[in-house]
Parts: structure tokens; sequence; C-alpha cells
């Protein structure tokens, strides 16, 4: 094959084998080797689908990345709010809970104030329900 004596390509004139132009008149790459996503398109019609379907594949393979990249944000996104909101909830949950406890603290001690003998029935009779169970378990295990 004779090369141009101003580079070192061929001229346009000269083919090889398989009768394509390596180099096109101006120094452009012709019908030759070229290359679209790592396969060389030969000239033969399969070749030239194959390469144009690993375009396509290679465009709807980002596509869903994409869209998986957006699926993943918008689901962790709604897994922090959702988050955030149950946080808030047991804190209001915790918040009720301790006013309930100051309330029922309040009464007993009103009622303690107002009627101490009852209370002291009271807590005898608990403080003996209360051992009678311990007792109870623990004569089980042994």
């Amino acid at each position: 094959m004779e090369t141009n004596a101003s580079n070192s390509r061929p001229t346009e004139d000269q083919t090889d084998a398989g009768g394509s132009i390596g180099v096109a008149a101006e120094g452009t790459p012709a019908a030759g080797p070229s290359t679209q996503l790592g396969q060389a398109n030969t000239g033969d019609p399969a070749s030239t689908r194959r390469s144009t379907e690993d375009g396509d594949s290679a465009g709807a393979a980002e596509g869903y990345l994409q869209e998986a990249k957006a699926k993943a944000a918008g689901a962790a996104q709604a897994a922090k709010t959702y988050a955030k909101d149950a946080v808030n909830a047991a804190g209001q949950k915790i918040e009720s809970m301790k006013g309930q406890a100051s309330e029922l603290r309040e009464r007993s001690t009103a009622y303690v104030s107002e009627e101490p003998w009852k209370a002291v029935v009271y807590a005898a009779a608990g403080s003996a329900v209360l051992t009678a169970l311990l007792l109870l378990f623990m004569r089980g295990r042994r």
C-alpha cells in the first residue's frame, strides 16, 4: 500500500483488499475502520446493526440508571419524612404520658391527704398480693 508523501496515511485512491477506502480526501476517516462503543464497523449490515443496538442499549441503560437514581432519592426522602414523623409522634406520646403521670401523682397525693387510713390499707393489701405472687413464682422454679 502506498502512502502520501505529506503524511503516512493512504491516499483516497488506495484501497485494501476488501474494497474500502482507508482515508478520505481530506484525511478524515472514510467507510473503513471506525468504532462505536468498542465494536468495529466493518461495513457489514449486521455489524452496523449490532453497533446501533449497543448504542441503544447503552442509552436505555443510562435511562434506567437515571430512573433508578430518581426513585431511590424519592424513597430515601419518603423514609426520612416517615422517620421524622415517627420521632415526632413518639415525642408527643412521651409528653402525653408525662402529663398523665403528673396528674396521677397529684390525684394520689390528694387522696392520701384526704383519706390517710384507706391509703395505708390499700398499700398493705397491694403489698400482700405482690408478696404472694412473688412467693408462688419462686416456689414454682424449684
